[in-house]
Order: structure tokens, then sequence, then C-alpha cells
């Protein structure tokens, strides 16, 4: 096997159907390296299997939390509470949220770097038993694949890596969707369901 060891990186760029990645080897000669499309996006998808987020994750799902707080002051909510115990579970809401409107339910917003499906079971058996929070949703820099496939109606779960969730922009309470597509730039989402768990919602 003939190994080339990468010095640093020139250029990036896809060009019908492939990708090519020109770099310099450690002896000082140009590399081109070509990947066909499908290999590329196999690597990405390796590469982002990691159960640690990464920096650029973190920091979106960080100020996925402060933005939507101030989202909800902006907009007067009814209720803001932070940092209030999920039963007696041992886990904490970063947020507890109730707008002003007729129908509003309470949410309650758990925050973690990574949800595993354990966190979800947890905070399912807490919301189960509680009077106050009415609904409530796990976010997570990045989440487990068994945590995505275990949302219900009441308690939802969302990752920034990949941007996915268990609620489409349709079912997800209106101050987060708002937040993550008008302050985050979320543009699409992929929606994940047990039934279906290829299901995009584009827009």
């Amino acid at each position: 096997m003939h190994e080339v060891r990468v010095e640093s990186l020139d250029k990036l760029e896809s060009l019908g159907g492939e990708v090519w990645v020109s770099a310099n080897s450690a002896d000082g000669n140009e590399v081109n390296i070509v990947f066909p499309k499908h290999v590329w996006d196999e690597i990405l998808s390796k590469a982002s299997d990691s159960d640690e987020p990464t920096e650029a994750e973190t920091e979106e799902w960080n100020s996925l939390f402060h933005r939507l707080e101030a989202f909800a002051r902006e907009h007067s909510f009814e209720t803001i509470l932070e940092d209030v115990p999920c039963g007696d579970s041992g886990l904490t809401y970063g947020l507890v949220l109730r707008s002003n409107d007729l129908y509003a339910v309470t949410t309650g917003y758990f925050f973690a770097p990574s949800i595993g499906s354990g966190t979800v079971e947890k905070l399912r058996a807490a919301l189960a038993k509680d009077t106050f929070v009415e609904q409530a949703y796990a976010i997570g820099a990045v989440a487990e694949g068994d945590a995505l496939l275990s949302g219900d109606d009441d308690l939802k779960v969302v990752s920034v890596r990949g941007r996915k969730s268990t609620a489409s922009r349709f079912e997800m309470a209106p101050e987060l969707w708002r937040t993550l597509s008008e302050r985050l730039g979320w543009t699409s989402m992929e929606t994940i369901i047990p039934e279906d768990t290829h299901n995009d919602d584009k827009g």
C-alpha cells in the first residue's frame, strides 16, 4: 500500500458528481484525490457517527438555548422558568415555557450535549406523572439513533447534528420552530418517526 501523508489542504470542490480534494503531501508534491460522490457521502456519514459533538454542533446547541429563551422574553410568554426539576428523575428542564396563546401548553425543554435512549425514558416517566409540564423536548447537540426512535406525542427529541427531530415543523412547538428557522437558519429538518426513519420534512 502506498501511503501519502497530507500536510495541508488547498481546495475541495464538487465537479460532475465527484468530489476533488487538492492537497500538499509531506514530500512537497501536489496531490489530487477524486472521490465518487457516494463514497464521499459515506466518508462524511461515518465521520459524523462519533458520540461526541463537534465544537460547531455544541455552539449551535448552546445558542439554541439562549435564543429560545430570548424569543420567549421578547414575546412576553406567560411562563418562563429555568432549571425546573423533571419530577424525581434527577434531570432538570433548562427551560419551561408557556406562551399567552389561547390553547398554549406548558412545554419543558431538556438540554444535554448528547441525548441517549436512557435519558428519554427517564424524561418520559417523569412527564407521565407531571401535572405542570404538559409536553417536553429533549434537545441535544447529538442524539443516539435509539433516542431518535423513542419519541412520542408528548416527548420529542431534537438533534442539532443532522438537523433531526421526532416532530415535524408543523407539529413542533411554535416557539421552537421559529427559533430554529428564524434565528438559527434551519430551512429544512429530517423528521424521524418509528415507522419511517427516512421521512424528510422540507420547508
